[in-house]
């Protein structure tokens, strides 16, 4: 398994460090991003959406936040999990800062994938 992240190299070394079991590759041109359609949003969407401000505030106040730009404020996240046949089996596509499902989700994708594979 592998990650890709659109994302600084210290945020995927952190995230490598505190609960994501796989290597994260950096795409710092958004290359993969563009490909799959994670898309980006306007300045006005990200000053005017309460949700991410508000998830935001959460992990700043948590101390669970990244502490340094990962990019451009118009990239918007997304997690896809892609199987051997490159098909893709789970999208989640962002709306906003910080608008990512649970690791513990994510996790039982994958392990759904994996699962599968066993029994071929």
């Amino acid at each position: 398994m592998i990650g890709i992240a659109p994302a600084a190299s210290q945020q995927a070394r952190h995230l490598m460090a505190t609960g994501i079991p796989f290597d994260l590759f950096i795409d710092s041109e958004q290359r993969v991003s563009q490909r799959i359609g994670i898309g980006t949003q306007s300045l006005a969407r990200l000053l005017f959406n309460m949700p991410a401000w508000w998830r935001y505030a959460k992990a700043f106040l948590s101390g669970n936040w990244q502490r340094r730009i990962t990019g451009h404020y118009s990239n918007l996240p997304g997690i896809l999990v892609v199987n051997s046949s490159s098909e893709v089996t789970y999208a989640y596509r962002g709306t906003g800062l910080g608008d990512y499902p649970s690791l513990e989700s994510v996790m039982h994708e994958l392990r759904s994938e994996t699962d599968k594979l066993g029994r071929r």
